[in-house]
């Protein structure tokens, strides 16, 4: 029994050996950073940006349902207005502000050991071909994955009853706000 009592706080430290593991520091962080290619990943990121829009359920619909004769124009300004955004978001300031978030992030989330391990593989012959092969595998996987769940959205009814709250919410009582002046298109009663 004794033995047992004795054993315990040695217990309770190793279940809370995480609570007191080592924050990485700055400069692994920043290795990590690099040697993940975060940068160049982030490159590859804006440029299937333009594909992304022009894949999304929402525009491929409005796309089908456009006449035939205009899809071409519709899709240059589409591709247009998607690269103009781009160039907007992809600035030295954004970079930065996302380079600092992933910093963080990481921070919270991995131990010193974590990263040191983590910096490790991706030092690697092996680790260096995950790196370039994950441009690739998030292009492969994320736009079937979103739309998917685009479609998913759109086919639920979540939309329409968000929009029909929202409107109870705003319109309760005296706003005089334009949208609360109209009425919502109710949809015909079925007899």
């Amino acid at each position: 029994m004794k033995l047992k009592t004795l054993l315990l706080p040695f217990a309770a430290l190793a279940f809370c050996a995480n609570a007191f593991a080592a924050t990485p520091s700055d400069a692994s962080l920043e290795r990590l950073f690099e040697v993940q290619k975060m940068d160049a990943l982030l490159d590859q990121s804006f440029q299937s940006m333009e594909g992304i829009v022009l894949s999304d359920p929402n525009v491929q619909k409005f796309l089908k349902d456009a006449p035939e004769d205009k899809r071409p124009q519709l899709e240059a300004v589409l591709k247009k207005y998607a690269n103009q955004s781009i160039a907007e978001i992809n600035t030295p300031q954004v970079r930065a502000q996302l380079r600092k978030a992933t910093l963080d992030g990481m921070k919270t989330v991995y131990t010193q050991e974590e990263v040191n391990a983590l910096i490790g593989f991706y030092s690697t012959a092996v680790g260096q071909s995950i790196m370039d092969k994950t441009p690739r595998y998030l292009e492969a996987t994320m736009k079937p994955m979103m739309n998917i769940l685009a479609g998913k959205y759109t086919q639920s009814n979540q939309s329409a009853n968000l929009r029909r709250e929202i409107r109870q919410i705003m319109c309760d009582g005296k706003n005089p706000a334009q949208a609360c002046a109209k009425q919502p298109n109710k949809p015909a009663r079925k007899k």
